[in-house]
């Protein structure tokens, strides 16, 4: 969800479902300064259903939309996908296999479900408050070709009830983590939580590891991302990324982020 290191000073956040996490600027995670904008007209990207079709439309869509256009409340941040190679490393890491449901929180262009179901034949759900996120990983299942194993849906993820979930993919500000604890606490046993440089207060890591990767923003924590610009060191600096691993039911304890 949104995007996105050493220190970090964490952007105020106004309501979560993002596109891909938040972070800091100066010290190189994503990052960007929430605020409340003015609900536009419509949608971009994901027309609104018609007046027959209304009564089946998804209800997590149905309240996203109402959120987005008319109540105006959504994340005001800067979008930064998780590299390619640190999405291996997370389904690697949570050990996916075709036995396995992903959901991603934030999902962003979608490139967690999509590798999941293309190369581990899992099936896959990304959810997404932004309706341009929605729009683009749509396109991105249809493009591999994987309507039968992933689906996109237009959601607040704190409304998304994850109980069906095996595993489950974040890329949230530390404070949105333990926010979900709720929800993820439903997970059952032997679920695994990965996410992306953030950890959970008072929930402890079963794993934890780093790597170097690109860095998709710029000091002052604007998106640097270029879809189609090769994910490498030539046309991106590298950082340390950290991946952190919990498996239901957790244990209380210390994570830092």
């Amino acid at each position: 969800m949104i995007p996105s290191s050493p220190a970090r000073a964490l952007a105020f956040v106004l309501l979560a479902g993002c596109s891909r996490a938040p972070t800091a600027a100066a010290t190189g995670a994503s990052a960007a300064a929430a605020s409340v904008t003015a609900p536009p007209a419509s949608a971009r990207g994901v027309p609104p259903p018609s007046r027959a079709a209304a009564e089946t439309v998804d209800p997590l869509e149905l309240e996203a939309r109402r959120q987005w256009e008319v109540e105006g409340k959504r994340e005001d941040i800067v979008y930064v996908p998780t590299p390619q190679v640190v999405v291996d490393r997370m389904l690697d890491v949570a050990k996916v296999t075709q036995a396995d449901v992903v959901y991603d929180l934030g999902c962003g262009d979608g490139r967690i479900v999509v590798t999941a179901a293309k190369k581990l034949g899992a099936r896959g759900v990304g959810f997404d408050l932004n309706p341009d996120r929605v729009r683009d990983a749509r396109a991105g299942v249809k493009a591999a070709g994987i309507e039968s194993l992933a689906s996109i849906r237009w959601a607040n993820v704190f409304s998304v009830d994850l109980e069906p979930a095996t595993v489950v993919m974040l890329y949230l500000l530390p404070e949105l983590n333990v926010r979900l604890l709720p929800q993820l606490e439903k997970l059952r046993k032997g679920s695994r939580v990965i996410s992306h440089d953030f950890g959970m207060e008072g929930v402890a890591p079963d794993g934890h590891w780093t790597m170097t990767a690109p860095e998709f923003v710029t000091a002052d924590g604007q998106s640097a991302y270029r879809d189609g610009v090769p994910e490498d060191g030539k046309h991106y600096k590298e950082r340390k990324h950290d991946i952190y691993l919990w498996v239901a039911p957790f244990k209380r304890g210390s994570a830092k982020h």
